[in-house]
């Protein structure tokens, strides 16, 4: 086993509030410029530009994680990260299926665009797709593993979209297998993890976690959250 280095919070353009410099290219190209070994892609709500970023990624030897940013009904970010193509499909499905369709103005929001590999624009997404969802907490919980996902609330100590900032708590029937943080915080009962949350291509990689693995894959950073098989979370300085 050894160290390996990820980022598991990257925005691509499709996201109203990425920047239209991150195309996947851009963002694999980027990310192994840093010494990254792994990332995840996580629009919000939206999974369409993980397949791609995937193939690119394994192309040039990166590994890429599928992952969405999920806004629920109490409007507090999560992380979903999925095992598979398939399970992403049918994760997509199911946002789909509990999504609010806001109109999306891109003049006030930015574009929301989906690319090829050749960075051509395919479809553009009309509805806003960071709006939340008509799902709670504990239902984007259960949809995440029920689809075989790590569920992971996204950066808690911000003050806005974290689950701390809009519920003052975590309810404690969640089943949580780890929290992302901006800064540091200690004494908590979940892992922690950090990433860039990167809307930018300069933002990839500003905040990453080391795990200790014998792979970079899915299975094996599951392991490394829940401390399996001589896995682990890299203590952080």
């Amino acid at each position: 086993m050894k160290p390996f280095r990820a980022d598991l919070h990257i925005h691509t353009l499709l996201s109203p509030c990425g920047s239209l410099e991150m195309s996947p290219r851009e963002i694999i190209a980027r990310a192994k410029s840093r010494g990254l070994d792994m990332i995840a892609v996580a629009d919000h709500n939206s999974t369409y530009h993980c397949e791609l970023t995937v193939t690119l990624g394994r192309e040039t030897g990166l590994t890429v994680l599928r992952a969405a940013e999920v806004t629920s009904a109490e409007e507090v970010h999560s992380l979903v990260i999925l095992p598979d193509e398939a399970s992403t499909l049918s994760f997509q499905a199911w946002i789909d299926s509990h999504c609010t369709n806001m109109p999306h103005n891109p003049d006030i929001f930015g574009d929301q665009v989906v690319i090829d590999r050749d960075e051509n624009i395919i479809r553009e997404i009309d509805h806003f797709l960071p709006a939340a969802l008509n799902a709670s907490i504990d239902e984007v919980e259960s949809a995440a593993h029920s689809h075989g996902g790590l569920f992971i609330p996204a950066h808690i100590d911000r003050p806005a979209m974290g689950i701390l900032g809009q519920l003052g708590f975590i309810p404690g029937d969640l089943f949580i297998d780890a929290v992302e943080v901006v800064g540091r915080i200690a004494d908590l009962l979940f892992p922690v993890i950090r990433n860039s949350d990167a809307h930018v291509p300069e933002h990839i990689g500003r905040r990453y976690t080391e795990y200790m693995l014998e792979s970079a894959s899915f299975a094996e950073l599951a392991k490394a959250l829940r401390g399996e098989a001589g896995r682990f979370i890299i203590p952080q300085p």
